[in-house]
């Protein structure tokens, strides 16, 4: 009889400075069961890059804006602070803003008017690129 393992969840940072979003997102996360797990929340950069040293997730969700920081610019110091695929997760969603996250090393945009299972499938394929 064979042995069946299960893999372990994917692990996500969220980094968004909207609080409401984060809720969300997280529902939507925990929504998935044992497949994907929220492994911290952070509001600014600072946080963001403290977690995901401390953290090591596999996947990082993004907001391109975080009050008066810049999301995209924390994507260089997100990859030299941990090896997680990044998803720019965003309102904006013009062609200036998709080719500087991906030029900045982000794996993928999805906007926040997209369905929430296109969110789930970019964090899937994020973390089965990654590994």
């Amino acid at each position: 009889m064979p042995c069946l393992t299960l893999a372990p969840p994917i692990e996500v940072l969220l980094v968004d400075d909207q609080r409401a979003i984060l809720a969300g997102v997280r529902a939507l996360i925990e929504s998935e069961g044992e497949a994907m797990r929220v492994s911290g929340c952070a509001t600014t950069g600072g946080q963001a890059l403290d977690l995901a040293r401390s953290l090591n997730p596999d996947v990082i969700v993004l907001d391109v804006d975080l009050g008066d920081e810049d999301g995209l610019a924390l994507i260089p110091q997100l990859n030299r602070a941990c090896s997680a695929s990044i998803i720019v997760f965003t309102c904006h969603c013009d062609t200036a803003t998709l080719q500087r996250a991906l030029a900045l090393g982000a794996a993928r945009l999805v906007t926040k008017t997209a369905p929430g299972e296109d969110l789930l499938a970019a964090i899937v394929e994020a973390a089965e690129a990654s590994a």
